[in-house]
């Protein structure tokens, strides 16, 4: 009966952190620790319930993590970096064949380069950011200025 006991606080303790940390990893272990208090309460012994406790914990971690976190983190974690693709900038320093520019963004000067090898883009122009590579922002001339 003791096993129960322990299994509870385990199942509690793994509720508590997971609803501290919202982070999707103790959850699993309190599925199995639900799983292992109930074979401690039907009298199995612990060599039996406590490898059932850490093969349902990882099982439930490796099956159903992926769909859960999709489900609630639909679009996914975007970095300062990646949030400003798309975004229309003035060129400080002209992209010529071979020689990078370079665009300001949140008061941090960034290279940029053409997203075209032949592309010459004059400094002053206004361009929209497609992609990160590296260190680096591609850029295109915008259609419009702001």
């Amino acid at each position: 009966m003791t096993w129960l006991y322990i299994w509870l606080g385990v199942t509690a303790f793994a509720l508590i952190l997971e609803f501290i940390t919202t982070d999707l990893v103790s959850i699993w272990f309190a599925g199995g620790g639900l799983v292992a208090m109930l074979l401690a309460g039907l009298g199995v012994e612990l060599y039996i319930h406590l490898p059932v406790f850490i093969v349902v914990s990882f099982a439930m971690m490796l099956c159903f993590r992926k769909m859960v976190m999709r489900r609630f983190n639909v679009g996914g974690t975007v970095s300062n970096t990646e949030a400003v693709i798309g975004k229309e900038v003035k060129l400080i320093t002209g992209i010529s064949f071979g020689e990078p520019g370079s665009i300001k963004i949140n008061d941090v000067v960034w290279t940029a380069i053409a997203d075209s090898d032949k592309a010459e883009i004059a400094a002053g122009t206004i361009v929209r950011i497609k992609d990160i590579r590296g260190n680096k922002y591609i850029v295109e001339e915008a259609n419009g200025e702001k």
